[in-house]
């Protein structure tokens, strides 16, 4: 698998499902995803809650592939022959599809990740032991990355602003957040 990350915020997405559809909704709303559409005929309360006036309670057909063209489309909560018949729409309509825990039908995988502000890191086993990546998330949450981390990517992040106005070079930028990183005791020190 070849990581990425990808800027949602106005990307077209539909989420296809039941009550799982919850949390990707969430998590796409956390990262800024402005057009997000649900299809969700017995979509719970709290689903219907949080999609709004952006929940259709009924299937999507080709007409809503066409009409809105997804870049990603996510499918959970139904048997493989109903999830395999909206993956062909999908992919008719170009888009990259994730149907949940049905590995053969997906073109992307989501990695366990811990996000502090701007810091996201991830963990991944290629889809082949999401267990695993869930345990190396959350040591990583509790043991490593803890909410510190989300100031001191924005202390770096105007250090970096202020030395790239001044004309550095990116040598020069990795030298000094290397140094700053130091200075401030936020990693441990190499090893030799």
């Amino acid at each position: 698998m070849f990581p990425l990350m990808l800027d949602v915020s106005a990307a077209p997405v539909m989420l296809i499902g039941g009550a799982s559809l919850l949390a990707r909704l969430q998590a796409l709303g956390d990262h800024g995803a402005t057009a997000v559409h649900v299809f969700a005929p017995d979509a719970p309360a709290a689903l219907a809650a949080l999609a709004g006036d952006r929940l259709a309670r009924r299937w999507p057909d080709a007409a809503d592939f066409a009409r809105i063209a997804p870049a990603l489309v996510f499918i959970s909560d139904m048997p493989d022959g109903e999830a395999a018949a909206f993956r062909v729409q999908a992919k008719a309509a170009h888009a990259l599809v994730h149907v949940q825990d049905r590995i053969p039908l997906c073109d992307f995988h989501l990695p366990a990740k811990v996000r502090r502000g701007h810091l996201q890191v991830t963990v991944s086993t290629d889809g082949q032991a999401a267990g695993l990546s869930r345990l190396i998330r959350q040591y990583l949450e509790a043991e490593v990355f803890g909410p510190e981390w989300a100031a001191r990517v924005e202390e770096l992040a105007a250090a970096r602003l202020a030395w790239k106005a001044e004309g550095i070079g990116i040598a020069e930028l990795a030298a000094r957040v290397e140094a700053l990183v130091a200075a401030r005791g936020w990693l441990p020190a190499k090893r030799p």
